[in-house]
Parts: structure tokens; C-alpha cells; sequence
């Protein structure tokens, strides 16, 4: 890797500052996390000295981020294609949620996931997603979330993901083919067939056939960029948040098979009260698009 431009560092260790102070982190706490002094951390955020590329790596990943993501965040900010506010209070809304995590020995016992790489992946497909969309805007366009139809928007994030999930899983799965199933192979002993579903706020996972075997689901909403979503369809937004994970077995009796007119031929939906069952392995209850009745929604567990 080149060593990035004076300019770009600049805009890096501001964004490294303000996320620091976000995340209320002192100048102590984060230097000992990246395992550097004090008195350089604080020259690298006041400009005054050029880090080496291990030093910018260490300092990004003690604040749960990856440098080549902050600094792509930081040459669109140079170049002018991200406003350097904005795209710091979408990465501090992006943060890795633990707290969202549910039931990890029925992910690791489906799926072979931890639950560190699962918010792993989840980052890295916001992190996609975002760079899109500072590309989009800066060519004049609307983010991806305003600018196709909801049934590709999903599939296109599906993919996202499942890339995502196999980049995370640290050798455990690799993406299939496009258009292949299951969507993630197993590489090593403790993982499945992986297919993979996406479903947008309360509807449930479909596709053209009922597939039996391992799945892992993913719903989401869309709200702004900086994290704030109201329910609706009035409401929607343009960026994408991810409020649900479930896994689980799932067989042919499970789907619900339909064939109506205007259907782009035969539509197979997990059955209600099988996707209520299937096991809940994060939960975001900021994006929750169902009524919350004490802090939770029907199908939690």
C-alpha cells in the first residue's frame, strides 16, 4: 500500500479524534488500546507528526474500524464527494452493537458464526453500502436505498452480505456463484450449507422455491444516514439497517407456495409460525419495525 497523502492523513486523524472522543475514549485509553504512547496519539490528531501505515492500522482497529475504511471515508472527504460531519455521525451510528446479540450457541451451533464475526459482517456490509452511496451522491445520484426498487434493493444487499459474512468468517465459508445454492460453502467441519435470505422490515424470506436446510436471515429498514428510522412506508428512508438476524433448519414443509397472477412465477415464504421459531441471534430494537410492548416484539426469543 502507498503511503496515503498528507492531506488525507489530516482528514483520517480528525475523523480518529472525533470518533475517540464519541466513543469517550481519553487520549490514554485509546493510545493504550492501539499499544502507542500518549504524547504520539496526541501529535497524530493535532497533525504535528505523519504516522507509519502499522501505527494508522493499530490506532483504527482499537476503535473497532479498519484503515482502509477510514481512509477511504477520508479521501472522499478530500476530494469532496462526503461531508467530512456527515460521514463522521454515520460511522459513529455504525458502530458494532454486542448488546445486540441473542441465543450465540444456536449461531455457532447453525452456522459455526461467532458473534463477533456476525457484527463483523454486519460493519463490513454498512461499510459497502456507504462507500456506494458517497458515490452515488457525488455523481448527483440518490443513495442506493432511493434509487432501485425495493425487490432488487434486497437482493443487491442479500449479496452484500453474503459476502460479507464469508470475508468475517475467517476461512469458515466462501460465497457461491451468484444465483447458486446454498449461498455460503463450508470450508471447515463446523460449518453447513449456508442460504441466505434477505426480507425488508416485517415480511418474511422468500424465494422462487422452497429450499430445504441450514438458513440465516436477515431483515431490515430503511432510515437516514444518521441512524434515525420512524415506521411507515411514508416514513422510509435511503439507508439501510439491519434490525434482525434469525438462523435455523428449515424443510419443504415449511414454505408457503404460491402461484398468484402477476407473480414472477412460483413464490416460496417461510411458513409464520416456522420463521417466529427459528432461533433470534441479533436484534436491533432501535430499527425494529414492529410495535414494541415492553422492549420487545412477538417473534423475540
Amino acid at each position: 500500500m502507498d503511503e496515503p497523502r498528507r492531506s488525507t492523513v489530516d482528514v483520517l486523524f480528525r475523523l480518529i479524534k472525533r470518533l475517540r472522543e464519541a466513543k469517550g475514549l481519553s487520549l490514554e485509553a485509546l493510545s493504550d488500546r492501539a499499544g502507542i504512547h500518549r504524547t504520539s496519539l496526541g501529535l497524530l490528531e493535532r497533525g504535528e507528526r505523519q504516522p507509519t501505515l502499522s501505527i494508522a492500522a493499530n490506532i483504527s482497529e482499537a476503535l473497532d474500524f479498519q484503515l482502509s475504511e477510514l481512509l477511504l471515508k477520508a479521501e472522499l472527504i478530500e476530494n469532496g464527494k462526503l461531508n467530512e460531519h456527515d460521514a463522521f455521525l454515520a460511522m459513529a451510528v455504525r458502530t458494532e452493537k454486542t448488546q445486540c446479540l441473542r441465543n450465540l450457541d444456536k449461531l455457532d451451533y447453525y452456522t459455526g458464526l461467532t458473534g463477533s464475526m456476525l457484527l463483523q459482517a454486519i460493519h463490513n456490509t454498512y461499510n459497502t453500502l456507504d462507500t456506494i452511496d458517497a458515490e452515488l451522491v457525488a455523481s448527483g445520484l440518490a443513495p442506493i436505498g432511493g434509487l432501485v426498487e425495493l425487490a432488487n434493493l434486497s437482493s443487491m444487499v442479500g449479496n452484500i452480505v453474503g459476502g460479507s459474512i464469508a470475508e468475517a468468517s475467517e476461512g469458515l465459508y466462501i460465497r457461491n456463484r451468484p444465483h447458486h445454492y446454498p449461498d455460503l460453502l463450508p470450508q471447515r467441519h463446523n460449518a453447513r450449507n449456508l442460504e441466505l435470505k434477505m426480507a425488508l422490515e416485517t415480511n418474511r424470506p422468500k424465494g422462487h422455491l422452497p429450499k430445504p436446510g441450514t438458513y440465516i436471515t436477515f431483515r431490515y429498514v430503511l432510515g437516514n444516514q444518521h441512524g434515525v428510522f420512524n415506521r411507515g412506508k411514508m416514513a422510509r428512508g435511503n439507508t439501510v439497517w439491519i434490525w434482525e438476524v434469525k438462523v435455523g433448519e428449515v424443510q419443504i414443509d415449511d414454505f408457503d407456495l404460491s402461484n398468484t397472477p402477476g407473480d414472477s412465477g412460483k413464490t416460496a415464504v417461510i411458513k409464520t409460525s416456522v420463521f417466529n421459531a427459528m432461533p433470534l441471534v441479533y436484534f436491533d430494537p432501535a430499527f425494529c419495525p414492529h410495535p414494541m410492548r415492553g422492549g420487545t416484539y412477538p417473534a423475540f426469543n
